[in-house]
């Protein structure tokens, strides 16, 4: 069973060192676990680390679920890459912070040829077995997905449904010839991915030295321009599109645009493309947060076209509670030691909850909705009272930030709120602002629940008001929040040292460090 500790929610792409390309890497997650240990905080809670599409920000609609983008591999330390490649690449990627996402992945990805071009001509035997065996044991999805790449570069990155009838059909003698004509590139691309994921395993390493847990998240599903729906095109109904029906975020719901699982098909093929993200995930990560837990009891569809109404597959409680309790254990039984725990927000029926702990996965409890909605005057429910079997937090990826929400809400709900966890005395709801008195109250109470772990995202514990993402929306904003400071400086930094120590008595004071 998990120990009882605190993480903190930050995206890969927003750690920031005085080295990095102008987005986080891989290897800034060694100082930023000395960087949560300072904080009392044993677990680093990211989001999917998948590869995008260029131009593509989000990391909820991948071009591979399990590939690790290219975007974060740490370039400082490859062979064939001087310093004058770097600053050429730096320079390139143009002067924003963070730089344009395109121009900074091409620049990118010339290091990485430049990189594999030196690995071909001089790697020595030791890395040449070590790239074989990775192709081995990854070979249940690293030729699809490589293929992929290499025939999205050769088609100008148009869809895959219009690429040649041989190859948008998958015909195995188109893929052969394929195979052969576009060696070079399968080659390139498989060599980045095992670059990754060998400095992901080195990361990780590192991590458990220090007793630095690491979460993932696992996106609902692929993109429907992805190497997993192009190699497993029956699995999906491509005349329907995920989303999500009307909530607190959407008076008309969302349209994701992602593709509508086949769910029969995949029930009959024993959930196999499931299988093996879980798989994979165990090799990355010590816990993994399974997003939009809802979608695999009852998924929210639409038409291919925009309006058509929304309807949920399958359509009555039974089925939904028997697919989705089928699915939840098909993953704990490829889970192993991987923790598991539910992202179930928004509109979720009381049965997935039930579900999900009958099956043990904890549930989140978001303590600014936590209320108990059908009393006069809502109260807030205390955290005290929280199920050992949950996930405390001040918020999410999608949500505004505790200091935003503090001071948008109403004199009334900060009233309740201070009544309702007992913080009179810490907490003054006539104020719009929150200061480290007022948080600390606030993660004081969260951290004390029985819950086994609590996660805050970075910007609640500083008071910082800067959002992640904002659901419904595609904005400019969206998906490039940094740290405003560099993770391999915070000991020059005192006001960041002070707080660090702040947040490292309130864990400890609530047994979670």
């Amino acid at each position: 069973m998990l120990q009882r500790i605190a993480g903190v929610l930050i995206p890969l792409f927003s750690l920031r060192t005085t080295d990095d390309l102008g987005r986080g890497e891989t290897r800034a997650l060694v100082p930023m676990a000395d960087f949560a240990l300072a904080m009392g905080h044993r677990m680093i809670q990211l989001l999917p680390i998948d590869e995008t599409a260029p131009g593509e920000t989000s990391p909820y609609s991948a071009m591979s679920v399990i590939a690790i983008d290219p975007l974060y591999i740490s370039v400082g330390d490859l062979d064939g890459i001087e310093g004058a490649d770097i600053e050429a690449a730096r320079a390139a990627a143009g002067p924003g912070d963070p730089p344009d996402a395109i121009k900074l992945k091409t620049a990118r990805m010339a290091l990485l040829r430049k990189s594999f071009g030196h690995f071909a001509a001089h790697g020595n035997p030791d890395d040449r077995r070590a790239f074989e065996e990775f192709e081995h044991r990854n070979r249940q999805w690293l030729g699809d997905y490589a293929l992929f790449r290499a025939l999205k570069e050769k088609f100008c990155w148009s869809g895959w449904a219009s690429w040649p009838d041989g190859l948008n059909r998958r015909e195995p003698a188109a893929l052969t010839a394929a195979g052969r004509e576009f060696a070079q590139e399968i080659s390139t691309y498989a060599w980045i991915q095992f670059v990754a994921h060998r400095q992901w395993s080195e990361v990780r390493t590192e991590l458990a030295r220090r007793g630095v847990l690491l979460g993932g998240d696992l996106a609902f599903s692929p993109a429907r321009e992805s190497a997993e729906v192009w190699a497993n095109q029956q699995m999906f109904d491509l005349s329907r599109t995920v989303g999500a029906p009307p909530d607190a975020f959407s008076n008309d719901g969302q349209r994701w645009g992602l593709p509508m699982p086949n769910w029969t098909r995949m029930r009959a093929d024993g959930f196999s493309l499931i299988r093996t993200r879980i798989r994979h995930a165990r090799d990355l990560f010590d816990l993994l947060r399974i997003d939009h837990v809802v979608g695999l009891f009852r998924t929210y569809a639409f038409g291919d076209d925009a309006i058509s109404p929304g309807a949920f597959d399958p359509l009555n409680e039974a089925d939904q509670r028997a697919q989705g309790e089928e699915i939840i254990r098909a993953i704990k039984d490829e889970a192993g030691p991987l923790e598991i725990f539910a992202e179930d927000l928004g509109v979720v029926p009381p049965f997935v909850r039930e579900s999900l702990k009958a099956l043990a996965v904890p549930g989140y409890k978001v303590m600014r909705w936590e209320r108990e909605w059908n009393v006069a005057g809502q109260p807030f429910i205390a955290p005290a009272t929280y199920s050992e079997l949950s996930v405390a937090t001040t918020g999410t990826h999608d949500t505004d930030a505790m200091a935003e929400w503090w001071r948008e809400a109403g004199a009334d709900e900060r009233i309740q709120f201070v009544t309702s966890l007992k913080l009179e005395g810490a907490l003054d709801a006539r104020r719009k602002t929150l200061d480290h008195r007022a948080i600390d109250a606030i993660l004081g109470a969260l951290y004390a629940a029985p819950s086994r772990l609590t996660i805050a995202p970075i910007q609640d514990l500083f008071g910082w008001e800067e959002r992640i993402n904002t659901p419904g929306t595609v904005d400019a904003s969206n998906w490039k929040w940094r740290l405003p400071f560099a993770l391999d400086r915070l000991r020059k930094n005192l006001a960041v040292v002070q707080r660090c120590a702040a947040l490292r008595a309130i864990a400890s004071r609530t047994h979670r460090f």
